[in-house]
Parts: C-alpha cells; sequence; structure tokens
C-alpha cells in the first residue's frame, strides 16, 4: 500500500519530509511491496539501507540477452553518483585490512566496481578478459558455462610488478550460475594468486534460488560476499527477482527482445 511522505521518511532515516530533496521525497512517495521493506531514502548509511538501495537501482530489463531472459541493468546504479560511491566505499572497507595485492574483475561490468576499488585501495587491478583481447602471454581458462552461454576467460601472465604474487579478491556485478567467477579463481591461481574472496554487488543464487553460484563456489572452498541479495527465501527457487524491487509494472521491455544477442 501506499505510505505517505512523513511516514515513509520517518521509517526509513527520521529525517522531516521538509529537509529531503526532490529525489528524496520522490523515494519516499514510493510504493512498497507487500511484505517486504519500504523504499529506501539516500539520508540512510547502513548495511541494510545499501542493499535496499542496490535493489531499487538495478533495473530489471525483460527480453534481453536473451528472449527469454530478465536482466539486471546496472546502468542506473552507475549513473547514481551517491548509489554508486556508496558501493564501492563499501567494498574499500571491507578490504582494506585483509592484506590484497590485487582486485581482479572480468570485463566487463566487473570493471566498473573492482577499478575503483583497486585505485581507492592502492593495489593493483587484473583485468580478465575474453579470449584473444589481451596482447600479451596469458593464462587462459578452459571453456565454461557463464550466465549467458559459453565463454573462455584470460588474464595476463605475471603482470603485477616484480612477479608479485599474493591474495586476490575477484569482483564481479552479478553472481548468477558461478562460471565466469570460477573460472576467474582458477586462472588467478595459475598465476600463483590466492583467492581472498569472490564478491559482487548483488547475489541472484541466495536463499532458494535455483541458480548455483554460491553453492559451487563454496563447495571449491571459496569465500562468497555479496553487498545484496536478490531471490532470498521468499522467492521459493523462481527467477522472479524483480518481485522483491517492486512489481512487474518496473520491467522494462528491450528494444532486442525477440533476438539473440551473442556478443554479450
Amino acid at each position: 500500500a501506499r505510505q505517505s511522505r512523513a511516514q515513509s521518511c520517518a521509517q526509513c532515516c527520521g529525517v522531516p519530509p521538509s529537509c529531503h530533496s526532490q529525489r528524496c521525497r520522490a523515494v519516499a512517495d514510493s510504493v512498497a511491496v507487500p511484505s517486504l521493506p519500504a523504499l529506501p531514502c539516500r539520508h540512510m548509511s547502513n548495511d541494510d539501507t545499501l542493499e535496499l538501495t542496490i535493489k531499487r537501482l538495478v533495473r530489471p530489463v525483460r527480453g534481453f540477452p536473451n528472449p527469454d531472459f530478465t536482466f539486471g541493468d546496472i546502468t542506473p546504479l552507475l549513473a547514481d553518483g551517491h548509489a554508486y560511491s556508496a558501493v564501492i566505499d563499501a567494498f574499500v572497507e571491507r578490504y582494506k585490512d585483509a592484506g590484497l595485492v590485487a582486485i581482479a574483475a572480468p570485463e566487463a561490468r566487473g570493471f566498473f566496481f573492482g577499478c575503483p576499488v583497486a585505485a581507492k585501495l592502492g593495489i593493483g587491478f587484473l583485468p580478465v578478459r575474453k579470449m584473444n583481447q589481451l596482447p600479451g602471454d596469458t593464462h587462459r581458462s578452459p571453456i565454461v558455462a557463464m550466465d549467458y552461454g559459453e565463454r573462455c576467460l584470460e588474464v595476463h601472465s605475471d603482470i603485477l610488478p616484480g612477479g608479485r604474487t599474493g591474495k586476490v579478491a575477484v569482483i564481479d556485478d552479478i553472481l548468477a550460475t558461478g562460471g565466469s567467477a570460477l573460472a576467474c579463481c582458477g586462472i588467478l591461481e595459475q598465476l600463483g594468486m590466492h583467492i581472498h574472496e569472490v564478491a559482487a554487488v548483488y547475489d541472484y543464487s541466495a536463499g532458494k534460488s535455483a541458480l548455483p553460484g554460491r553453492g559451487l563456489l563454496t563447495e571449491q572452498g571459496y569465500s562468497v560476499f555479496a553487498l545484496a541479495k536478490f531471490c532470498d527465501d521468499r522467492v521459493e527457487g523462481k527467477m522472479l527477482w524483480w518481485l522483491e524491487r517492486g512489481t512487474d509494472d518496473d520491467v522494462v521491455l528491450s528494444p532486442h527482445i525477440g533476438k539473440m544477442n551473442k556478443q554479450h
């Protein structure tokens, strides 16, 4: 049910509506999903609020990259400077005392998060790319099943100064099937790296989700962390993740619907 602005603000941060920006007032006027928390106001700053903010800003787009898929579009999150910075800061806070030598991330969306985290930590960044996209000698993964098809990933050999090795964290935008993350871990270990943790902005494989990502990685001994978890225990294994952030009315139809995007 629609909440009054005063009620919504009181629940989210206690700041009077008159003190809110136009953006915050728009959020406060949002329609709450039954049995789920009301959408957050940007004045909130704890971990629970960051998760709600991420969910609000991941836009569901139906029909991309495959006709029967509902894609989680992170560009609204990237476009919100406050939220984007909060995501980067959360990763930095988590890893600032971890003794990492580098952050690794798979292309392309993982770069949006891995690069700024590495820069803020003052450590190296290891780009993990699709096959034949790196110019030097590489370590290459086997062909593995990824979120939208099969792919082979590569990382440059001995790229850190002095051939340095040590602990790395792998950061990506999503965790779903786990194929991409597992491939990253394998080729980084070929470099002599120790995988400190696999991290994602949001996880589609938590709770009762039918997707195997989190379970696959933990079975292989990797620690897994996510700032937000879709597919919690209320979802009952169905991939209706967007209902945790709104309603079916929020789903956008892709102009590419009906086409198979093989290059994704």
